[in-house]
This record gives C-alpha cells, sequence and structure tokens, in this order.
C-alpha cells in the first residue's frame, strides 16, 4: 500500500495491480484457455451427484419457509414425516434440475461469467497475490537484475574512471560535477542492459558456433509454464472463484434469472399430476407466488450448496494443466508476448530509478572527495 506524504510511494506491481491483471487475462484467455472448453468438461450428472449431500438440507428449508410463508396452516398440521417425505419427492427431480442448470451454464457461460472482472478484482483485493506471482514466477529474472549491478556496475565504473582521471587532470572544477552525471548513467545503463538480457534475443542465436544465446526469461519457458499455471489456479482461476463470480459478480442478474427459469421447471415436474389439487387447495394465485418464491429461495442457497462440488470442478476443468501445455506450446515470440506486455510499460520506470540511485551514489561520493 501507498506509504508516505502526498499519496506516497508504492511498489509498481501493486499500483498497477488491476490493470495488469486485466492485461494479463486478455492474453490468457486469448491465447492458452477458452472458457466454454473447460467449463464443457463439467458432466451434469456428476456435477448433480456432487451437490445432492447438500441440495437435501437446502430443499427442506425451502419448502418450508415457501410453505410457512403461502400456507401455514396447512404446512403445520401435517406430521413430521409427511413433511419429510415432501422433500424426499422433491429431491427425486433435483439431479434433473442440476444436471439442466450445469448444461444451460454451459451453453451460456460468457453471459453469466466475466472472467476478467473476476480477475481484476480478486487482483486488487489481495495485491499481494499478484505481487507473489511476478516473485515466483520471475525469480530468476529479478536475481538477475540483482547481480548484474556488480558485473555492468563494475564494467560501467570502469569507464567513469577513466574519463573521471582524464577530466580531472584537464579540467579539475569539472571532474567532481561528473561524480553524478556518470552514477545516473550507470544506474540507467545497468538496469536497461539487465531488462534487455531477460527477453532479448527472443529467439535462440549462435554465437560463433560454440554458445547459444536467448533472452533469460525465454530459455525458462517450460518452468516458468508450470510455476505460472500453478499460481494461476491456486489465486484465480479455480472452482471457488469462478462460481463466486457468477453469483455475486458482474453479470449476477443474468445468473440468478436462469437459476429461477430452471427453478419454475423443477417446480412444475415435481408438482406433476397434482397441480389441480394443489392450485385447488392453496389457489391459484398462491399457487403461483410459491412456484416464484421456490426460484428465489434457489438462488438464495446455491451459495450454500455449490461448495461442496468444488474439488470435483477443480479435477475436471484441469486448468492448471490445459495453461501449463499450452504455454510450453507457444513459438519464443508468443510466450514472450504473454508476460512481458503485462509490466512492458512500466520498465522506464525501472530504468529511471536505477539511474537516479546511481546519481545520489555519485552525490554521495562527490560530498565525501571534494568537501
Amino acid at each position: 500500500q501507498p506509504f508516505g506524504l502526498l499519496g506516497g510511494w508504492q511498489g509498481i506491481i501493486p499500483a498497477k495491480a488491476g490493470k495488469m491483471a486485466g492485461i494479463l487475462c486478455d492474453l490468457m484467455t486469448s491465447k492458452l484457455l477458452d472458457v466454454s472448453t473447460m467449463f464443457a468438461r463439467i458432466k451434469p450428472d456428476k456435477f448433480a451427484e456432487a451437490l445432492a449431500p447438500s441440495m437435501q438440507g437446502s430443499m427442506y428449508r425451502i419448502i418450508q419457509d415457501v410453505m410457512q410463508r403461502e400456507a401455514p396452516t396447512f404446512w403445520e398440521s401435517l406430521p413430521l414425516y409427511v413433511q419429510q417425505e415432501l422433500v424426499v419427492e422433491a429431491m427425486r427431480g433435483a439431479p434433473v434440475f442440476l444436471a439442466a442448470v450445469i448444461a444451460d451454464l454451459q451453453r451460456h457461460i460468457y453471459e453469466v461469467l466475466d472472467i476478467k472482472n473476476m480477475v481484476v478484482k480478486l487482483s486488487l483485493a489481495n495485491k499481494q497475490s499478484v505481487v507473489r506471482m511476478f516473485q515466483e514466477v520471475g525469480s530468476s529474472e529479478f536475481r538477475l537484475i540483482e547481480n548484474s549491478g556488480w558485473y555492468f556496475g563494475f564494467a560501467f565504473g570502469i569507464v567513469q574512471m577513466i574519463v573521471f582521471y582524464a577530466v580531472d587532470k584537464e579540467a579539475p572544477a569539472y571532474s567532481g560535477p561528473l561524480l553524478p552525471v556518470f552514477g545516473f548513467l550507470v544506474g540507467y545503463l545497468t538496469n536497461w542492459v539487465a531488462l534487455k538480457l531477460i527477453f532479448n534475443p527472443i529467439h535462440p542465436v549462435s554465437v560463433c558456433g560454440c554458445c547459444t544465446v536467448q533472452g533469460a526469461f525465454l530459455k525458462r519457458q517450460d518452468e516458468v509454464s508450470e510455476k505460472f499455471s500453478k499460481l494461476n489456479v491456486e489465486l484465480f482461476c479455480n472452482a471457488q472463484n469462478l462460481w463466486e463470480e457468477m453469483m455475486f459478480g458482474r453479470f449476477r442478474d443474468k445468473f440468478e434469472e436462469l437459476i429461477r427459469r430452471h427453478a419454475t421447471g423443477y417446480f412444475d415436474g415435481t408438482v406433476g399430476a397434482i397441480k389441480p389439487m394443489a392450485t385447488m387447495v392453496f389457489g391459484t394465485e398462491a399457487y403461483q407466488r410459491m412456484r416464484e418464491q421456490i426460484g428465489v429461495k434457489l438462488v438464495e442457497e446455491m451459495p450454500k450448496c455449490v461448495p461442496v462440488s468444488y474439488a470435483y470442478q477443480d479435477s475436471v476443468l484441469e486448468v492448471e494443466a490445459t495453461v501449463c501445455v499450452a504455454m510450453k506450446a507457444l513459438p519464443p515470440d508468443e510466450f514472450e508476448g504473454v508476460l512481458h506486455p503485462v509490466f512492458e510499460e512500466d520498465e522506464i520506470k525501472l530504468i529511471f530509478v536505477g539511474g537516479v540511485l546511481g546519481a545520489l551514489v555519485g552525490l554521495v561520493q562527490y560530498i565525501l572527495i571534494f568537501s
């Protein structure tokens, strides 16, 4: 989080967490993952089977609430075993209802799930997750940037020493002020070269036939693919986050409408042949209200039921395996295009900060030597 005066300083990644997450999601869904294909792996009957245990408790609460609201005297006059039998009867149609719901979701997944909104929202709510992904996926590259200060700083320092010596001989008045200037140039060039070595050259280049040179990040394509795909599922694209986005996210209204549509059909199918008797006992208006209330209550109960199916869904969605295989198969230029654009526009900040820190070191040298 930002600290200090006037908004304060904040790390580049947490400061741009939402924007970076949006870019990353666009690149991932266009190159690595088809959401429709992913959801098509869920078997409606297996989904219904996974939800059945939690559905029974929800069904009892739904029937009890609706009956107490629309026909309290009738409901309370029924023996407990009759009430329970009504729930059992309702549960017989639950697998068909749940299978129909998941099949409809699969056909209209883009209408009820905004995966980009989900990823951006999660990133803004927990910026440390985005930081962690960059730290773990790019751990080797961050070490390269750190160590480059020794290698390139030393090399540029040699040049600085020679120039300083020459200027000090010919124009001593200018040698001191050169230290902060050279400090800026050394810091700037050191970070610039380090970042270039991470992503360039994109394709392997043979040097004199004795060795092959390629960007450090690109050489680790398989390792990066495995780490990225694992963290992607752990932090973002798992069943829990996907369903919470559908139930509470941007397209929540469309999701609830889908559930209510199937709920009314489920209610009609459960009542079936006794519909004329039910309308006679409760009245046509009360029957219609009960029919609508079943849909409303099923929407309310869904967040309590669905979590028991997360383990099954995570096992069949295969997000990690799908993303990993797709990333490994990308040509080097496309692989570079998946992650590099996420922070490419902020590279100049990293380079400039290196220059500023180098200038500060040069200023300290100037004060210590010439004070």
